[in-house]
């Protein structure tokens, strides 16, 4: 079902506008292409000068998810053994999906 609708916004597309609202992550930021182009421009600018920008969402979401990331491999780590354990429960989860999924197929 979702190709069909995939294909169907394809075929539907009768400008460049149009697809590039269809495929960008922020359809509303920028009107046409060469102010896409100058967006980006200005953004890597920006950070390759070393400025921050402490108003972009996605910028501050992007830092809180690699924290989260460290905080918990820094915690999963410092387990010692917990880690092990950890790892062996799920080789087990695993095996017994492994079981569920063979014994699906063969009936």
């Amino acid at each position: 079902m979702k190709v069909a609708q995939v294909l169907s916004d394809l075929t539907s597309l009768r400008d460049q506008k149009a697809a590039l609202d269809l495929v960008s992550a922020r359809p509303g930021t920028a009107s046409t292409v060469t102010g896409s182009v100058e967006a980006v421009r200005q953004r890597t600018a920006a950070l390759l000068s070393g400025t921050k920008d402490q108003n972009d969402t996605d910028l501050q979401r992007a830092k809180d998810l690699v924290e989260l990331h460290y905080a918990v491999k820094v915690k999963h780590l410092s387990k010692g053994n917990g880690g092990v354990e950890a790892d062996e429960s799920l080789e087990d989860a695993r095996h017994a999906v492994k079981v569920a999924m063979e014994e699906m197929v063969s009936e």
